[in-house]
């Protein structure tokens, strides 16, 4: 019992998390709407979307301290108008973290327009509500609020790897997991995804490619709440192959007590033998601002908290050199016989 207890807490840990300072959007309409947004990173503007935010329901869209006065977003929904500040940022289709915010068109994204949000100076927590620039179309009816939680998804279709299931609720129901663009996928045995997807999870090995798709009913921190239409195994792309280079215990070469082990895309680290962070992997063209060619690993923690870019220098059966990001710091790893 006492197992079963530790694993939900877990699960419901990333679906829910703790309270901290952040900036939260809420949705304050009766309709539901996909959310970006831009952020100063490192001295550089990134943007990143899309949250789906159904009516009444909120999202921390910057975790931890509010380092700045002003942050941006855009909102977007069927029958309503976005009334933005004409400031530009870069975005496109689907899930995405894109740095700077110049020449969008050229680098093969669209040029949004977001408003901006001031959130005052010193402020460490600030709530922004849809209302204030997301209005009804003229002509347009106001959208109903849904009925039945399970039509609220909006299609999603990505590239991912399978990390496994945890059996909670005294095993009468399953959480599901996959890895992929930085982001853990969780889904739950709970009717809405067919049984047979699960069928097909239960005999799955943890670290096989695959193409998942279904309804994105909602975005935590790192964690995406899907519900599930189909699961397919696909051909390892170029990163798929470096994160199966990387399956196995490492050792530092500087510091010999500093160990760590992957296994499918989970990192246990540990020190002198004592168990530390475990973290989530994701192997990508790109990291956060990071985006020259090259392949990355960004890893970041199981139970929140920022994540870590690193440049893959070399990899091989033996050796592995990442270059910490961006302090461009040198990591050496071997590998025991």
């Amino acid at each position: 019992m006492a197992k079963i207890a530790s694993a939900l807490a877990f699960w419901i840990f990333w679906l829910v998390g703790p309270a901290w300072a952040e900036l939260e959007i809420c949705n304050d309409t009766a309709a539901r709407h996909k959310i970006a947004i831009g952020y100063k990173q490192d001295g550089h503007w990134v943007s990143e979307g899309w949250w789906q935010l159904a009516p009444s329901a909120c999202i921390a869209a910057v975790k931890g301290d509010l380092d700045f006065r002003f942050y941006y977003f855009r909102a977007e929904s069927p029958g309503r108008l976005f009334q933005h500040d004409r400031l530009s940022f870069c975005t496109r289709d689907g899930l995405f973290t894109i740095a700077g915010d110049n020449d969008c068109a050229r680098r093969g994204y669209e040029k949004s327009y977001f408003a901006k949000i001031d959130v005052g100076r010193g402020t460490t927590h600030y709530s922004q509500s849809l209302s204030t620039h997301s209005i009804q179309s003229e002509g347009q009816a106001e959208a109903k609020i849904p009925s039945s939680p399970g039509t609220w998804g909006l299609p999603f279709k990505g590239e991912a790897m399978f990390h496994g299931c945890s059996p909670v609720f005294r095993g009468t129901e399953r959480f599901c997991a996959f890895v992929g663009a930085g982001r853990v996928f969780t889904v739950t045995e709970d009717s809405r995804t067919p049984a047979e997807i699960f069928t097909i999870l239960r005999n799955m090995t943890p670290g096989t490619p695959v193409q998942i798709e279904g309804d994105w009913f909602s975005l935590y921190d790192n964690a995406v709440s899907l519900v599930l239409r189909s699961v397919q195994e696909r051909a390892p792309n170029t990163q798929d192959q470096i994160h199966k280079k990387l399956q196995g215990e490492w050792y530092s070469v500087v510091d010999p007590n500093d160990e760590f082990t992957v296994v499918g895309s989970g990192r246990q680290n540990r020190y002198r033998g004592a168990l530390t962070s475990m973290e989530y992997l994701s192997v990508m063209p790109y990291c956060g601002e990071f985006n020259t060619k090259g392949q990355y690993l960004y890893a970041w923690d199981s139970q929140g908290g920022t994540g870590l870019c690193y440049a893959i220098k070399e990899v091989s059966e033996m050796e592995l050199v990442l270059i910490y990001l961006p302090r461009g710091t040198e990591l050496r790893y071997y590998r025991l016989n």
